[in-house]
């Protein structure tokens, strides 16, 4: 069907913004692209992070933001206009650690990231405000994968670790925060 070419390293993040067709797409050249509708050049080339952009979010609350997260030498987070002019940074903020995955909360404005070295963690955070509502640990590498269960209450994260982990992040109050399963490669599954 297409193919697009603007990233100078490999592509490491993709993520489809369902609502106005737009595609983000990160790479090892530190570079976030906006592609829309597959025209063949970039609508936006952002160059802002200053490592590798494999975590890639478009808010499902505000049309046209974007979240992207960098590597260990970048370890923001930073929100994206994709809906003026040239397109905007709305803000930034320094996580501390490599960003490796963000998922918005579909219930609330709140999002999630996951993180590698150093602190392996899984942080939510309220925005726009982004101040951190809970830090979760457990894992003990790079926390690479995260997915939202379709209610949108459980988050699953795998690690460097062999093991995934389901956080009750978004469900009943008082069963927040807490990992509700562990699945572990040495159990064996009946």
């Amino acid at each position: 069907m297409a193919k697009l070419i603007g990233h100078k390293q490999e592509v490491c993040g993709l993520k489809w913004n369902c609502e106005d067709g737009q595609l983000a797409s990160g790479g090892n050249d530190n570079r976030l692209l906006v592609w829309d509708k597959l025209s063949t050049t970039p609508l936006y080339k952002f160059t802002d992070h200053t490592a590798a952009v494999k975590a890639i979010s478009w808010s499902p609350h505000q049309r046209g933001t974007l979240a992207s997260g960098g590597g260990t030498a970048d370890r923001k987070i930073k929100f994206w206009n994709t809906l003026v002019g040239n397109g905007n940074m709305i803000q930034e903020i320094d996580t501390g650690s490599q960003v490796c995955n963000l998922a918005w909360s579909k219930n609330s404005n709140e999002i999630v990231s996951t993180h590698g070295y150093s602190q392996n963690q899984i942080v939510v955070w309220k925005y726009p405000s982004m101040q951190q509502v809970v830090s979760l640990t457990g894992h003990t590498y790079r926390v690479l994968y995260l997915a939202m269960s379709p209610d949108g209450s459980v988050i699953v994260t795998g690690a460097g670790d062999e093991t995934l982990r389901f956080w009750n992040c978004f469900g009943k109050e008082k069963d927040k925060n807490r990992p509700i399963s562990i699945l572990d490669p040495s159990d064996q599954i009946r």
